[in-house]
């Protein structure tokens, strides 16, 4: 009876699994989205001196995410191991890294509990929040990748509509998760009373310098190459700067004081956007010049979009003393000219850099939000 019922069961996943595979990327997506939020929520809450226990709010929305990514990861070991028609489709890499990257936020969950119970607070770049980071920031990968690749298989306009609009809030994951990957070694956080992690403060300075600006500008025109429309690369970028929003400055009490002018980073997103995407501005100065704007303009806004944790990495090697999170406006604003001047010519190089990176060595699907794809694109966000 039990190996009826087993074979019913493989039969059903084989011929459904396509369908399986989809809703667990949608399922992932909402993971990887919930995890960084909560991590960087977890962030300001440290900042703010709240008390440090394992079991907060931000923690809570942190390994919610963990724990649908882990289901959605133990489901994709379950299909892999029996259904072995399936193994050679492009997508079931992403589905390898999800097992990768969920496995690693496991050991790092009960880890990190045992972590705080013997050393209580903590600094940002402890070997468990390493080791949970770098779960994530494989997670989140798997499931932009997995979104893309699936999208060929995918029988139905509707389903294609579906993959193409998760790729959206994923690719918005992907990014947050990056920004923090770097945040671990930029930001001089990682002080705690029996260990001291940080790095040498222009060594962080220069990290923040090379890698934001290059990884960012990577993300945004790659999202952009993928949709081939004006809106998603924007859309990305809207779902980061509310999270960042929601989770680092409206918590750390600077809500109307610097929000309002923090939503303006959406004007060189659109700009850029529409510098990718507008057929009339790309006929004028061709695409390749496009390219060199677009990352240009989101490598040189680094420095605000990474507000309001990036103060504290350029706060001494330009001297000034970081005290708290609340005094973090006054001194970004009174620094903001000095800053500015020193990493905008790097920060547009990086940016520029990172633009034509994503052309020459990431390969994207055509596709748009209305699940419409080009069909001779059969490769789909394939590293060369």
């Amino acid at each position: 009876m039990i190996m009826i019922l087993s074979k019913k069961i493989n039969s059903f996943i084989g011929s459904h699994s396509t369908d399986i595979f989809l809703a667990i990327l949608f399922i992932s997506t909402v993971g990887c989205m919930l995890q960084i939020s909560g991590t960087s929520w977890d962030v300001t809450s440290h900042l703010l001196n709240r008390p440090e226990t394992f079991f907060t709010p931000s923690h809570t929305l942190l390994y919610s995410g963990v724990g649908l990514l882990v289901a959605s990861a133990a489901i994709s070991l379950y299909l892999l191991l029996n259904n072995k028609q399936v193994r050679g489709n492009s997508y079931i890499t992403a589905f390898k890294l999800l097992i990768i990257g969920s496995t690693l936020s496991l050991v790092a969950g009960p880890s990190d509990y045992l972590w705080h119970q013997k050393f209580g607070i903590d600094g940002l770049l402890s070997p468990t929040h390493l080791t949970l980071i770098t779960g994530m920031l494989i997670n989140s990968i798997g499931v932009v990748l997995g979104l893309s690749r699936i999208t060929i298989h995918l029988p139905t306009a509707r389903q294609q509509k579906l993959s193409s609009a998760a790729l959206i809030p994923a690719f918005a994951a992907m990014w947050l998760t990056i920004i923090w990957f770097v945040y671990m070694f930029s930001l001089p956080l990682s002080k705690g009373p029996h260990f001291n992690f940080n790095l040498n403060p222009v060594f962080e300075s220069i990290i923040a310098v090379i890698l934001l600006p290059l990884l960012g500008s990577m993300v945004f025109v790659t999202t952009s190459r993928t949709f081939r429309k004006f809106g998603a690369a924007s859309g990305v970028m809207a779902i980061v700067i509310g999270v960042n929003s929601m989770t680092n400055i409206i918590p750390s009490n600077q809500f109307i004081s610097f929000l309002l002018w923090y939503l303006m980073l959406m004007i060189p997103a659109v700009i850029s956007d529409l510098v990718l995407n507008n057929i009339s501005i790309t006929k004028k100065i061709d695409i390749q010049r496009s390219v060199i704007i677009a990352g240009a303009l989101i490598g040189s806004s680094f420095y605000i979009f990474g507000y309001p944790m990036l103060p504290m990495t350029f706060a001494e090697p330009i001297s000034y003393t970081f005290h708290s999170i609340s005094d973090i406006l006054v001194n970004f604003i009174r620094t903001l000219p000095l800053v500015f001047a020193i990493t905008l010519a790097p920060a547009v190089a990086m940016g520029i850099a990172g633009a034509v990176l994503s052309t020459k060595k990431i390969e994207t699907p055509q596709i748009n939000i209305s699940g419409s794809k080009d069909m001779n694109k059969n490769k789909v966000a394939e590293i060369k």
